[in-house]
């Protein structure tokens, strides 16, 4: 078997919960998520600490901000990345 191939991200969002008691949900939801969509890319930024979430494009990050919200409970507050 042929290993799938998997593009590259072309966006990304700067994500955090808007509480920070949902920090636990919401590392939860991250790791489903990027199980079930291997375009679905989550990275911390050593420099920054912001978790940087990847995709294929802005509906793509829309949907699981959505879901995280609707699924986990899990508000998210998202802006561009810090470089």
């Amino acid at each position: 078997i042929s290993s799938m191939f998997v593009p590259e991200p072309v966006m990304s969002l700067a994500v955090k919960p808007k509480k920070s008691t949902m920090q636990n949900a919401f590392g939860k939801a991250l790791g489903k998520f990027t199980k079930e969509d291997p375009t679905l890319r989550v990275k911390v930024d050593p420099e920054t600490k912001e978790t940087i979430l990847s995709g294929m494009g802005e509906l793509h990050l829309e949907v699981y901000i959505e879901r995280m919200n609707r699924e986990y409970g899990v508000e998210c507050v998202t802006g561009q990345p810090n470089v």
